[in-house]
């Protein structure tokens, strides 16, 4: 826009129009500002109907004072991202951040934070642009190793992802994505492993035979397998097969003595009978082991070992409580992983009254009191089950708890903490529309019923 054009400046209401130059007015607000005139600055550079913002900007360079005045006149105009572009130009890289994360331009946002290595923050913008990589190696550099998980699996880095679900102990979401690991990736063999462990401590030894078997395929024990062979010895020491496992153990001892604690292994096993060669081991080939049987199928690929399909432990219990009762499957999936499983003994309080919520806590087995504290005494005001929730309002509102919530015997109980269910919603848009409206409903149906008892 050259200087000779003219721009409109809409007036107040029961004002005219005034029609000035784009030099006129650029000229009029520098003006302003130098007098240190910024909230009459703003006022006019608000209603001005064309965006001269950016030639604001350049007839500041580098004039420190005058930039940050101009910034201060732009945000009070809520123009975010031009005052945000005069933070950055100033070196304020901290302010330039919360200034584009306010203008949800989320990227640029990511990048300034990273400049000041608010790295958690960066993270956290990088995955709102859905930037999920660069989300997750942020978060794995912070130590946030769950939120790293999640950003490796939506940028399908399905290795990563689960092997961090493994180290975390949520073995179930573990064994789902490393199962997604291709036969022709450089980490399929130690996804393999990851699995076999999580099926050998868990009861099923032989699945976790049978899986490092399909990827062994007969080959001898050089580099490639020797892992593979040390943890297929260890699956069946687990199962109790003493002999094979010792077996097994010796021949890596033949082609490597150093080889991790294997000669420790050994000694661990006692006396047995030791083959000399791998194709006299018993039990070492496939068609050995006898087949599992399972409550589910297990497709067989033609170049995959077979899938082994995890049971979501508390799912449909979840699933079925009323506070969920809309929310579509992928949805509840995706929300049950950021659940956690908790134990509490008679006694121990869930919640505290008088303090900040920290969670949601779905009951899943017994009962738990709900007390109302007054001095020294406790009032009992209600007692719930299974498929009851109490501290929901902790996930929307920081405010202090109304209530001790104390468990009645051994409680389970589902938790989803403050933190998890607020960067939940952030990277699930839809989600969160879905759980607030019922948040929404259930509190207005509270309300309804505690004017109802008022009135009676």
């Amino acid at each position: 826009m050259s200087d000779s054009e003219s721009i409109t400046i809409l007036g107040r209401e029961g004002e005219g129009n005034t029609f000035l130059s784009t030099a006129q007015v650029v000229g009029g607000l520098l003006k302003l500002l130098t007098q240190g005139k910024t909230a009459e600055a703003a006022d006019i550079y608000s209603r001005v109907q064309e965006d001269i913002g950016f030639l604001l900007i350049d007839k500041v360079q580098q004039q420190d004072d005058l930039q940050r005045a101009l910034a201060n006149m732009l945000y009070r105009s809520r123009d975010y991202d031009k005052a945000a572009l005069c933070c950055e130009n100033l070196a304020e890289f901290d302010k330039a951040a919360a200034l584009y994360e306010q203008d949800d331009d989320y990227q640029s946002a990511a990048e300034m934070y990273a400049k000041v290595e608010n790295f958690e923050k960066a993270a956290e913008m990088f995955e709102r642009n859905q930037n999920y990589r660069q989300a997750a190696e942020l978060f794995l550099k912070v130590k946030n190793y769950a939120r790293a998980a999640a950003n490796f699996e939506k940028a399908v880095d399905y290795f990563v992802a689960g092997k961090l679900y493994h180290e975390l102990g949520k073995f179930r979401k573990s064994m789902e994505l490393l199962q997604k690991v291709q036969s022709d990736h450089q980490d399929f063999r130690t996804a393999t492993i990851l699995i076999g462990d999580i099926l050998a401590n868990n009861g099923y030894p032989d699945m976790a035979i049978k899986k490092m078997l399909n990827v062994i395929k007969g080959e001898p024990i050089n580099q490639d397998t020797v892992d593979l062979y040390y943890h297929l010895a260890g699956f069946h020491s687990i199962k109790g097969n003493k002999e094979v496992a010792k077996n097994i153990y010796q021949q890596i001892v033949n082609f490597d003595i150093s080889y991790k604690d294997v000669e420790d292994k050994l000694r661990g096993l006692g006396e047995v009978t030791v083959s000399s060669t791998l194709e006299d081991l018993p039990g070492i080939d496939e068609q050995d082991d006898e087949p599992i049987d399972l409550e589910v199928d297990v497709p067989v690929g033609r170049d995959q070992p077979a899938q082994i399909v995890g049971v979501m432990d508390g799912f449909n219990f979840l699933q079925k409580v009323p506070l969920f009762a809309d929310m579509p499957l992928s949805a509840m999936k995706a929300f049950f992983n950021v659940c956690q499983d908790r134990t509490f003994q008679d006694g121990e309080r869930l919640i505290e009254q008088g303090t900040a919520g920290v969670a949601l806590f779905v009951v899943r087995q017994g009962q738990v009191s709900v007390q109302r504290i007054e001095g020294d005494h406790a009032k009992e005001v209600a007692v719930l089950g299974p498929g009851d929730h109490v501290g929901e309002m902790s996930l929307v509102d920081e405010a202090p708890t109304s209530a001790r919530v104390v468990a009645k015997g051994t409680v389970k109980a589902f938790e989803i903490s403050r933190d998890m269910f607020l960067r939940f919603l952030q990277a699930n848009d839809k989600f969160a529309v879905r759980v607030l409206k019922v948040f929404v409903r259930t509190l207005s149906q509270r309300l309804r019923d505690t004017t109802s008892k008022l009135a009676q």
